[in-house]
Formats: structure tokens, C-alpha cells, sequence
């Protein structure tokens, strides 16, 4: 009786009504209990909304790889830095991006999308790292009076009786401990989530055309349609007919044999005609054989060579894939000398509005071939 007079008081004085938990504070649902898939359903919700606004779905796949990184990865960031995220509701999210970037993959892999569960993990680790330098905010100190006392941190275990959340902070203590540290009290200097999330990811054997996807003189949607040729996820003939949307299975280009990726780049006779005409203004010669796989595993001592060759081959099979849409669609097929002659355009301005300094002297001169041609 007591407590319902003191809350009757409280709620006439503040204007404040009494919740059920979980309740929202700040967008999120607040709970002492472990919150269920459904409590996060509004999470999901979000990002779908985010998805079908701004006229997201007109725009292009680089476009909505920019949109996954920033906007619908920062909703799931905001969420991960509170409490951990039931992994069916992370496997929703990725489904819904993997669905908004055309059915391929939204994780790692040459994209830049982030484990959403790992960043989770390494999200909560700034938790760990705070009760352990016992820093200056009212939570650790309450959470050393209530829960550790006199104990020591890293021998620290909960009891049964202890919360959800605070039984998956210490167990986030423990994978630091094993995974990483050996000693989380023996870490320097200042922990970020960026450390946390490097530590957690396991050193993984990176593919040949590893490299291809750091080289940042690309243009945007070239290395996006690089990143799909390279892991044979465009949608061609062949693909086609295993999902039953065709029948046929002829190139288009060249009419002559089945089309894969190894036709399109560059057994075919039209892209091989491009490629060749490629030679007649770009300053270095490609070979004849194998073009495609030569380049996904070619390394080069010079940094600017690789990058000047990468922005011409990124523009060279874009085009091609984008003459052949057009070919499928328009019943439309340029010449190879119009393709080359676009494909010549967008090197020569890309290039051109990358500023050079003093130490990149042949790469001016290579431009200064590219821009007389």
C-alpha cells in the first residue's frame, strides 16, 4: 500500500504513468529479462523501412552497398552497443540486406559488411574493458558495489541468480580472455570496438582477387560488378537456366556457343575484340589468353601500375556486361569500337579527377597516352 501511495505521488508530481517492461527508451526496447525475437522485431522493421524509402530500390548496386554500410549498418551498430542481438533476428537482417543487393551475399568478402554478430560481441567488449579499469562512470561503480565487491575482475564469475545481461557481459569477458588477451588486465592503452571486432575475426586465407577489391581508384559500381564476376555471381545464361528462368543458353554477343563467366571474359569474340582494342590507347599491354583470370591474380611492385591497369579492366568488363543486359533486353548491340570508345571515356575521367602528386610522374605520363588516344 505503501508503494502504490509512493507511486501515486510520483506519477502526480512528474506526469510520468507506470510501464511494463520491455519498455522504449530512446528507440529501444528496455528489459531486465532477456528480450525475445520479437521485442527486436521493431529492428527489422526499420531496416526494411529504410530499404523501400528514398527510391532505394532504383538505385544501383554500388549505390545500395553505400546505403547498407552506412544507414542500415548503423541501425544494427546503435542496437549491438547496448545488449547482444538474438542471432534470428541478425539472420533477418542479413537476409533482408543479401535480398536488397540482388540475392548475393551481405557479409564479408570484399564488400566492407561487417559479421553482425562478431561486431556485437566486440561492441560489449568496451563493457569488459570499463569494469576492468574501473573508469569513471556511475555503471561500473554500481556494477563493482553490487556484483565483484573486493573480488578480482578476471577471476570474477556469476552467480545463477545474476541478470541475462549481465551473465553475457562476463561471458563476453571470457571469450576475451581465451580468444585474445590471455589477460584482459594486461591490454594497453584504449580499447575500440574496431580492436575488439579485429581480435574476434579469425585469420582467414584470402582469395586471389583479394587485392583487387582494396584498389580505391575504381569506380564504385566497376568494383561492385568486379566483386560478382570474381565469385561468378552474375546472372548469366547458365545461372539462368538452373533457376528455370530461360531456356536457351546461346550468347547473345556472339550467337556461337554457351555462355559462363570464362565465355563473357574473354573467350567470346566480341569481348575478345573489345579487349584487343583495348591495346590501341591503354599504355600497357594485357595478355591475349586468359585475360580474366590473369588479371584476378596479377601482382605488380608498382602500386600506381596496378591501380591505372584495375581501373581499365574494372571499366572493360562492366561495359561488357552492360552491353550484354542491353543485348538481352533492347535486342541492341553496339559495335566494339563504341563500347571501347565508352570504355575509353570513363578511364580517361576517372583518371583525370584523381589528383597526382610530384612522386607519381609515370602515372601522368600514362595518363597523357591515355588522354591523346
Amino acid at each position: 500500500m505503501v508503494c502504490r501511495t509512493a507511486g501515486s505521488e510520483i506519477e502526480s508530481e512528474t506526469g510520468m504513468k507506470p510501464d511494463k517492461v520491455p519498455f522504449k527508451y530512446l528507440g529501444i526496447n528496455v528489459s531486465p529479462k532477456r528480450l525475445s525475437v520479437l521485442d527486436c522485431h521493431c529492428l527489422v522493421e526499420k531496416v526494411v523501412e529504410r530499404i523501400r524509402g528514398l527510391g532505394a530500390r532504383k538505385l544501383a548496386y554500388s549505390g545500395r552497398l553505400v546505403l547498407v554500410q552506412s544507414v542500415l549498418s548503423s541501425l544494427h551498430s546503435y542496437w549491438a552497443r547496448i545488449f547482444i542481438i538474438p542471432k534470428t533476428v541478425i539472420a533477418k537482417i542479413k537476409a533482408v540486406c543479401g535480398r536488397f543487393l540482388g540475392m548475393v551475399r551481405a557479409s564479408e568478402g570484399g564488400l566492407g559488411i561487417k559479421k553482425l554478430y562478431d561486431w556485437n560481441i566486440a561492441a560489449l567488449g568496451k563493457y569488459v574493458w570499463w569494469i576492468e579499469q574501473k573508469a569513471d562512470h556511475l555503471w561500473v561503480k554500481w556494477v563493482h558495489f553490487i556484483y565483484i565487491k573486493r573480488g578480482i575482475w578476471k577471476e570474477y564469475e556469476p552467480s545463477m541468480n545474476s541478470s541475462w545481461a549481465w551473465r553475457k557481459i562476463c561471458q563476453v569477458k571470457t571469450i576475451f580472455h581465451q580468444l585474445f588477451y590471455g589477460n584482459v588486465g594486461q591490454m594497453t592503452g584504449q580499447y575500440t570496438i574496431k580492436q575488439g571486432y579485429k581480435f574476434l575475426r579469425p585469420d582467414i586465407e584470402k582469395v586471389s582477387w583479394a587485392a583487387l577489391m582494396t584498389v580505391k581508384w575504381m569506380v564504385p559500381r566497376h568494383r561492385f560488378c568486379v566483386w560478382l564476376i570474381a565469385q561468378e555471381r552474375l546472372l548469366t545464361q547458365d545461372r539462368l537456366m538452373k533457376m528455370q528462368i530461360i531456356t536457351g543458353n546461346l550468347c547473345f554477343m556472339c550467337g556461337l556457343v554457351e555462355v559462363d563467366h570464362e565465355h563473357l571474359f574473354f573467350r567470346c569474340e566480341y569481348s575478345r575484340k573489345c579487349r584487343d582494342l583495348v591495346h590501341s590507347w591503354c599504355p600497357f599491354q594485357l595478355p591475349t589468353e586468359k585475360c580474366c583470370e590473369w588479371w584476378m591474380k596479377w601482382r605488380s611492385r608498382s602500386l600506381a601500375r596496378k591501380r591505372v591497369i584495375a581501373v581499365v579492366m574494372a571499366a572493360l568488363m562492366t561495359n561488357i556486361w552492360w552491353c550484354r543486359n542491353k543485348c538481352r533486353v533492347d535486342m541492341l548491340l553496339f559495335r566494339p569500337e563504341c563500347l571501347v570508345r565508352q570504355v575509353h571515356n570513363e578511364v580517361r575521367l576517372r583518371l583525370s579527377s584523381i589528383r597526382l602528386g610530384s612522386k607519381n610522374s609515370k602515372v601522368l605520363d600514362w595518363l597523357d597516352i591515355i588522354c591523346k588516344n
